[in-house]
């Protein structure tokens, strides 16, 4: 009985020390990115925007994915209407809808 006392005590101490390790380490994460997925995507020229602007504006595209916009951009010309923007690699249909009304081309 004792052993079984002491295993308890044992298991309920490395319970409490990994929870508590948890919750102090979700204090150091940067919550920025989670409420930017919140908000509503800001409104970007994708003809004139830089590879960071869209980035930061645009739900869903990193720098590596708007840096294929620029790319693609320069190298086929301006975009003419926002949907085509799904022509670049790494931007589908649901990229797009998520972010249809912030994508402008003129």
């Amino acid at each position: 009985m004792k052993i079984q006392i002491s295993l308890f005590i044992l298991l309920l101490t490395g319970l409490v020390t990994i929870a508590g390790n948890t919750a102090f380490a979700d204090d150091g994460i940067d919550k920025s990115l989670s409420k930017a997925m919140l908000l509503e995507p800001l409104a970007v020229n994708i003809n004139t925007a830089s590879a960071e602007e869209m980035a930061e504006s645009l739900k869903g595209i990193g720098i590596k994915t708007a840096q294929a916009v620029v790319a693609y951009r320069n190298d086929k010309g301006f975009f003419k209407s926002p949907e085509s923007i799904t022509a670049v690699k790494g931007i589908g249909d649901f990229t797009f809808e998520v972010n249809k009304d912030a994508i402008m081309v003129e």
